[in-house]
């Protein structure tokens, strides 16, 4: 591929919770395709505003301003064609800290969610933790891949009173197409329901892919009071720990109700480097994006070439989103425990399909984005330990 996207970067001793915490316990030699950041640099523009703001030399209290909404609108605008209302836009640091806000705070006793599984761990566990009911709606396997279920999907919707949805999906890497955004949203409707769209994958979209979000296929949810977006530049701009996101919430009084929930847990200023760091992306960050998906297209077929020749037997499907890919090694792995005997062997670790509900047991979900050259030794190694 090119430039910064090849070059091994070593992240030992970074205090990394992907290294140093997960991937530690295999070896001192062990590789990563775990947890879902990059082991890419970021793009130059948010180095170079991360550097700036370092140099001041004095790390105060900072503060969200109009700048930050309109780097949200003007990505959303240029980048998906979606006009954001840059009045909407409420700032938190990360979307499992808004579900907690809203699970917590803004409902007077813990609402009923529903949700696709597999899905995203921590998220389930602070709706547990909050008392919740949680309604799980397993996605259908099919030839084609995964499809929303037939039967189910509308009656949980209408059922509870928030539904999760996770738009591209992690962590199969589907793309909701219009008429499935349609299904979702006609039910939040019949319901009442209030839609969560988690949608900071949406940068990452193979060729064939078309990612619409569903408060521009589906208004009459925003002027319902009936939607939420979550957008960060986290994955794309590998981010996640400077902890910035953008949530577009069009209700005023579920605005003012996450503000004040967003107060009532401590949180208050972002992070030093967030604001700069974000703005920086949002505004500058087109052209490296375009590049960062051209690499993830090329290792993403690496992996699935790598699976169908060396590991035939895994069940598995091209995903049309993300930098993951979801794959069922039942064929190779009998529980759990085979699973992480088997990343113990290999010394590479992968993130368990039990971390995203206990219907996945031998399941494992595979990071793509890293330098072609690691993932192959990655690749080599969980064959040969095989």
């Amino acid at each position: 591929m090119g430039g910064a996207f090849d070059t091994p970067i070593d992240r030992w001793g970074t205090w990394s919770a992907k290294w140093d915490l997960l991937a530690a316990p295999l070896g001192a030699d062990a590789l990563s395709l775990s947890v879902a950041d990059q082991e890419f640099t970021s793009c130059p523009a948010v180095r170079d505003a991360v550097e700036r703001a370092a140099g001041h030399g004095l790390y105060g209290y900072t503060e969200v301003f109009a700048d930050y909404a309109a780097a949200a609108a003007s990505w959303q605008c240029t980048r998906h064609g979606w006009d954001v209302d840059e009045g909407e836009i409420v700032f938190f640091p990360r979307i499992v800290q808004l579900i907690s806000a809203l699970v917590n705070h803004v409902f007077a006793e813990p609402p009923t969610v529903a949700t696709l599984m597999p899905a995203y761990g921590p998220i389930l566990e602070v709706v547990r933790a909050a008392g919740c009911e949680l309604i799980e709606v397993p996605l259908t396997e099919t030839r084609q891949g995964w499809r929303l279920p037939d039967e189910r999907l509308g009656a949980a919707i209408e059922a509870a009173d928030v539904f999760l949805l996770c738009s591209p999906h992690n962590p199969t890497g589907r793309v909701w197409e219009p008429a499935e955004l349609d299904r979702i949203a006609e039910a939040a409707m019949t319901g009442h329901t209030l839609v969560i769209s988690d949608d900071i994958h949406a940068d990452f979209l193979r060729p064939e892919a078309t990612y619409v979000p569903l408060a521009k296929r589906a208004p009459e949810l925003a002027r319902a009071g009936l939607l939420v977006t979550c957008l960060s530049p986290g994955k794309t701009f590998n981010t996640a720990g400077l902890e910035a996101a953008a949530i577009i919430v069009p209700d005023p009084q579920l605005r003012a109700d996450l503000t004040a929930a967003k107060r009532r847990i401590g949180l208050h200023n972002p992070n030093y480097f967030a604001i700069p760091a974000t703005i920086a992306a949002w505004t500058r960050g087109h052209a490296w994006v375009d590049e960062l998906n051209a690499v993830i297209d090329h290792n993403l077929a690496i992996l699935a070439s790598f699976l169908t020749t060396e590991l035939p037997q895994a069940r598995f499907h091209a995903p049309e989103g993300t930098y993951l890919l979801w794959a069922d090694l039942a064929a190779y792995v009998s529980d759990a425990h085979a699973l992480q005997a088997w990343q113990e062997r290999a010394r590479v670790a992968l993130a368990a399909g039990s971390d995203f509900g206990a219907d996945y047991p031998t399941w494992a979900r595979f990071n793509a984005a890293l330098p072609a050259s690691t993932l192959e030794v990655a690749l080599s190694r969980l064959v040969n330990a095989m």
